[in-house]
């Protein structure tokens, strides 16, 4: 019986340690937008760190576009834009695809830890 109790303790033990350190060394993504205005970045927010949703007013000599922040999302909410793709792509959190605004010349790009990525392949019909 004492060996059961023992070997109870020592698991309960390994299970709360193991516990903590994964706690304790849980990484945060980090993800950013990178807003480029007529190919220049005008503004880089930190997706990760916006605690309050806030909008940013992008102006320029070929249109406007609002933008919409939360926390860990973006969106293109407004814009003079004919077509109005980019704000039908909605809120966006990341990864590969950016938001484009052509007539704009808007293009919000994403890098972090969620974004990161070693190599993407497309396979299609007219692949050799």
């Amino acid at each position: 019986m004492k060996s059961n109790k023992f070997w109870l303790i020592t698991l309960g033990c390994i299970v709360i340690i193991s516990a903590v350190a994964a706690f304790m060394l849980r990484q945060v993504p980090m993800s950013y937008a990178r807003i480029y205005k007529d190919g220049a970045l005008t503004e880089t927010v930190n997706l990760s760190v916006a605690t309050d949703p806030y909008t940013i007013d992008i102006h320029g000599s070929s249109g406007f576009n609002i933008l919409e922040v939360e926390h860990g999302r973006i969106r293109v909410s407004k814009a003079d834009c004919p077509d109005g793709i980019c704000i039908r792509q909605g809120w966006v959190s990341g990864g590969l695809v950016p938001i484009v605004c052509f007539p704009n010349r808007l293009v919000i790009t994403f890098e972090g830890n969620e974004a990161d990525v070693d190599a993407v392949v497309g396979l299609s019909k007219w692949s050799y």
